[in-house]
């Protein structure tokens, strides 16, 4: 009898487009309900990241499958003062982004299979990724929006010394008004074949149930799976010369498959809502914005200098090449060896024991 040896995979779906982007987070990570001492060291090396994967695509990652990068149209910049304006460097932005995305895949991948991300499967995922692009008008100009404010809120307070928590507090409640937005109208552009409209994010139905021997009626709301281009550039890359999307993807022989637009602002309304509420009660915890000034995920501009800069510079139209994995699983297995090392003999055995 012959035995297959099962495949670690996450389960994805066929029809599943897979995008994603990236939203700036207030707070470090929450790792109280991992339960592998490691693996919440882990998550706590990178808390002073701010940089949040919307959806947390863990799953494209790990197995070595394609998702698509959600690309703002302009460069993302936003005045501060009469004098300086901010500027995010999409490479530096999307560096912290997979580094987070990689980090999480690791918790993850150890969470559910006792197995570590290999890099032959985060190459493979990049690879089949970093070329493909999807016209997803609304999103694109919504995550522009919501990074604008970050800057407008949060980056500006920290630059002429206002209060942060008050800072944080505008930036969750504008980030909640425009999901919320979203989600009362219940409609998204999408673009297919040359063709523009409007579609529902989800549809209402009116459900019966029977509780106590009292009958009730409740509506639910079913997400709706709406059709997406995706564009294969691989063969003439995203060169400043071809930044027409609407002109390439009419050229090129395109796919047509589904996503599901309503986790987005599903999720990020969430995430907002449990941000107010640890506000409220106290929580001061925050990532301090300098992590991304430092870093120089954000930058900031003065008049003078704008007159000069070439904007595109900062544009999304990029494969990004530059960003190295390899970087992030080697600082991965370095945090992890120093957290073994630094166990006395009796935790190590604890520790070998549980995993």
């Amino acid at each position: 009898m012959i035995t297959v040896k099962p495949i670690n995979k996450f389960k994805t779906y066929k029809f599943d487009a897979a995008p994603f982007f990236f939203f700036i987070d207030i707070f470090p990570p929450d790792y109280s309900n991992v339960n592998k001492p490691n693996l919440a060291n882990l998550i706590n090396s990178i808390g002073t990241n701010p940089i949040m994967p919307l959806p947390m695509r863990v799953d494209r990652v790990f197995n070595g499958e394609r998702s698509v990068l959600i690309r703002p149209k302009e460069p993302v910049s936003f005045p501060i003062t009469e004098d300086l304006t901010a500027i995010i460097d999409p490479l530096q932005f999307l560096k912290f982004g997979f580094e987070k995305l990689i980090y999480y895949t690791e918790v993850r991948s150890r969470e559910k299979f006792f197995l570590s991300l290999s890099l032959e499967r985060v190459s493979k995922w990049w690879q089949f990724t970093k070329y493909l692009y999807a016209s997803l008008s609304t999103l694109e100009d919504d995550f522009s929006a919501f990074l604008r404010a970050y800057m407008h809120t949060i980056i500006r307070a920290k630059i002429i010394g206002g209060d942060l928590i008050e800072a944080a507090n505008d930036y969750c409640q504008i980030l909640s008004d425009l999901c919320r937005k979203r989600l009362e109208q219940n409609s998204i552009i999408t673009q297919v074949e040359g063709k523009q409209e409007n579609v529902k994010m989800y549809r209402e139905k009116e459900a019966t149930y029977y509780r106590k021997f009292k009958k009730s009626k409740e509506v639910e709301y079913h997400p709706e799976l709406i059709d997406i281009e995706i564009c294969d550039l691989s063969k003439i890359g995203f060169s400043l010369e071809n930044n027409d999307r609407t002109s390439i993807i009419k050229t090129l022989k395109n796919s047509i498959i589904k996503y599901i637009p309503l986790l987005f602002y599903d999720d990020l309304l969430e995430c907002m809502l449990q941000n107010k509420k640890r506000l409220e009660n106290g929580g001061n915890d925050l990532i301090d914005p300098s992590f991304l000034l430092e870093s120089g995920v954000i930058i900031t501009k003065n008049a003078e200098d704008l007159e000069t800069i070439n904007m595109e510079n900062y544009s999304w139209w990029n494969n990004f090449d530059n960003i190295k994995f390899e970087a992030f699983l080697e600082s991965i297995k370095k945090i992890q060896g120093d957290y073994i090392r630094s166990l006395v003999p009796e935790e190590y055995k604890s520790w070998k024991r549980r995993i």
